[in-house]
């Protein structure tokens, strides 16, 4: 079975950066992931946020910061929200969507904010550090699960994962921000990314692919 439902976006990326209210973010949600970076795996989630002005189309080019030579790229399946979460609630009653999305990472100054104790915001929540793909409904949330998504870097496979491998599920996680954060229409849900990160430089040709398709496809400026 197809994992989404037809070729029509259930909302495109440019709708994004005037309807999104909110951005959740899953860090360490995949076991190889935290094994890569040295960190431990969470016993619960662990959530951060980034404001609006972080969204970016995966479309054309997608700049980064100048003058920070480390920004990592993070993989991630993200989840537009249609409806407020009630417990035992199915995810295509309060998800709409699904995109392919870049948790950019500033890693230099993830590393020091960690060191000294400090909110990673000024790592994880600068202009276009949340890059997406148009989202598109979930036909088999089951078959999702299996399905590979990577990214790909001048060609060669940088990224891939498969959704099962996450240490907390689609459902854990719904459940989760929207009892220690709330959650509603129009918010978005970063779900982690799988390991393979590493750093972007200018020039790269970005492709984000789920299934063998195509849903993304830009090129890294400064």
């Amino acid at each position: 079975m197809a994992v989404i439902t037809g070729e029509k976006p259930y909302r495109t990326a440019q709708e994004a950066l005037t309807h999104v209210k909110n951005i959740f973010c899953v860090g360490r949600n995949y076991r190889d992931h935290a094994a890569e970076l040295g960190n431990d795996v969470p016993s619960k989630p662990m959530i951060f946020g980034k404001s609006t002005h972080a969204l970016a189309v995966a479309d054309g080019v997608v700049r980064v910061p100048a003058g920070r030579e480390n920004i990592h790229h993070e993989l991630e399946i993200v989840l537009w929200m249609k409806g407020p979460y009630q417990p035992g609630a199915a995810l295509s009653d309060v998800v709409g969507g699904i995109a392919l999305g870049l948790d950019l990472t500033d890693r230099d100054a993830q590393t020091e904010l960690k060191k000294a104790g400090h909110p990673w915001e000024l790592a994880k929540g600068f202009q276009g550090s949340a890059v997406i793909t148009d989202f598109y409904e979930v036909a088999d949330w089951n078959a999702l699960l299996e399905t590979p998504f990577e990214l790909r870097i001048n060609g060669r496979i940088a990224q891939s994962g498969q959704a099962k491998d996450m240490i907390f599920s689609f459902d854990t996680l719904i459940g989760y921000v929207r009892t220690h954060f709330g959650l509603d229409a129009d918010d978005l849900l970063f779900t982690g990314t799988p390991a393979g990160v590493g750093p972007l430089r200018a020039g790269d040709e970005l492709e984000l692919v789920m299934d063998g398709r195509v849903w993304g496809r830009c090129r890294v400026a400064q």
